[in-house]
């Protein structure tokens, strides 16, 4: 068997091929990652170009006394005084004390000059306040909510091709959308103000509204709400948002009084003995002392759904009516009523938010021994009496009383008090009342509503009102 071998100068030439193969591979491997560097890097240059970000600032506007806000730095543990006009920035918090006065305390104002209101015990901590450095392409802001009432008034606008605005509560997201106005609002699960008696859902423990603009309410919990103009959300403990609805608050408690039994609602009477069960609602009061067979009485009445004085109708359509009542050809006055103090722990609820206030009830006066409105302007089968302040929690109450009455005569009272409106009702029936207290007449400017009471006033009466709602809208 024979071998082949190569010339020396076949081999050579071999030897040279083959290391001017590798040579070009190199230079070609070399210039394909210089390329890559330098596409790299124009990418990386352009990201950094697009993405890079300055922290911008907040103005602090003093509404109330400085004492009522506090503030803290970034990356600092208290709390601390803070000063009209005041710059802040990314990571400090502002922070209004619960007994704060009513209305706006103070008010931040962002680089954008969209604004925030924040009333007492609003608490905020501006996580995110950024915009793209060199570029249009993002505005960033990220606020985490921890308490208290806050309106959120969106500028419209701005010079970005991307705006976030996001509102955090607990481990809830808040998309608010440019342009939109809207209100967060923290509150304790048991607080008085309720969702309307029609929207069927219940209390929760923070509130989501949109007076104007689109917002999305977005849960870890993997829920998520869409919310338009006009509309309100509740969310619970859990994080997981309800249903929306319009954005109404009945601010009265107990309106159908559906809550409590008669006995409940009369127990309010008896203050010596605390073990018994007794309404939260509304409380029962007479006056003045009488003995028993003298006074007038609450009680409670299944009736037909007004204005039907029939009381023959299907269950569906039955109500409870809150009845006084007092009889025996009585010579004396006497008031029977109820009362309600507003707000969680009894002492009001600030209004200021409310551009309407609609107050409305049904009224039955059955009949009523003293002609008209009595000698002196004020003994009316049914009454209404309203407590307010108008600016500060150190003003005096001041009160809005209606006289409601029945006359075969269909005369105008013999006397009035300059301070009471009256309305003269047909006999018997039932006549529906609804009042804007934020007409002139009535509350126009008031920020804070003490408490409601309904009462009858006279000799003989037996009158009945049902349904009785305080809605406040945005």
């Amino acid at each position: 068997m024979q071998h082949t071998e190569l010339a020396p100068s076949d081999r050579s030439s071999a030897s040279q091929q083959r290391t001017l193969r590798i040579a070009w591979g190199a230079l070609i491997g070399f210039f394909s990652i210089f390329l890559f560097i330098v596409g790299w890097a124009i990418y990386a240059g352009r990201q950094f170009y697009l993405s890079a970000t300055n922290q911008r600032d907040a103005t602090v506007i003093l509404r109330g006394p400085a004492e009522w806000v506090s503030w803290q730095p970034a990356n600092r543990s208290i709390f601390q005084g803070i000063s009209d006009q005041q710059m802040i920035g990314e990571g400090d918090s502002v922070r209004v004390v619960t007994k704060a006065g009513y209305g706006q305390i103070t008010s931040v104002r962002l680089f954008d000059e969209s604004q925030l209101d924040l009333w007492a015990g609003a608490d905020l901590r501006f996580d995110t306040l950024q915009t793209t450095r060199w570029s249009d392409r993002l505005q960033e802001v990220t606020i985490r909510q921890s308490g208290g009432y806050v309106r959120y008034d969106l500028r419209s606008g701005q010079p970005y091709n991307q705006v976030r605005f996001r509102v955090l509560v607990g481990n809830v997201t808040l998309d608010l959308a440019p342009g939109g106005s809207y209100s967060v609002s923290i509150q304790p699960t048991n607080r008085i103000v309720q969702v309307t008696t029609d929207a069927e859902v219940q209390p929760f423990t923070t509130d989501v509204a949109v007076r104007s603009g689109t917002a999305t309410v977005q849960s870890t919990r993997g829920s998520g709400v869409v919310l338009g103009a006009r509309q309100r959300v509740e969310i619970d403990q859990s994080g997981a948002p309800g249903l929306p609805v319009p954005a109404r608050w009945e601010l009265i408690r107990d309106g159908w009084f559906s809550l409590f039994s008669e006995a409940e609602y009369n127990n309010t009477t008896n203050s010596t003995e605390p073990t018994l069960t007794r309404s939260d609602s509304w409380e029962v009061y007479g006056t003045p002392p009488l003995p028993v067979e003298q006074q007038g009485f609450f009680r409670l009445s299944s009736i037909c759904r007004p204005p039907n004085v029939d009381n023959t109708c299907a269950e569906s359509d039955r109500r409870t009516a809150a009845w006084f009542y007092r009889a025996g050809g009585q010579t004396s006055g006497f008031t029977t009523g109820i009362r309600q103090q507003l707000g969680t722990d009894g002492n009001g609820i600030d209004i200021s938010e409310y551009r309407t206030l609609t107050f409305s009830l049904w009224v039955r006066v059955i009949d009523q021994s003293l002609e008209d409105v009595g000698d002196r302007g004020s003994e009316c089968p049914v009454m209404i009496r309203l407590l307010a302040r108008q600016d500060s929690p150190d003003d005096p109450d001041q009160q809005r009383v209606v006289c409601i009455y029945t006359d075969t005569n269909d005369q105008t009272p013999r006397v009035k008090d300059k301070d009471v409106l009256y309305y003269q009702i047909p006999k018997a029936e039932w006549q529906h009342f609804t009042f804007n207290l934020r007409d002139q007449k009535w509350l126009p400017d008031y920020r804070y509503l003490q408490g409601v009471q309904i009462y009858a006033n006279g000799h003989d009466y037996n009158s009945l009102v049902a349904e009785v709602s305080l809605i406040g809208e945005q």
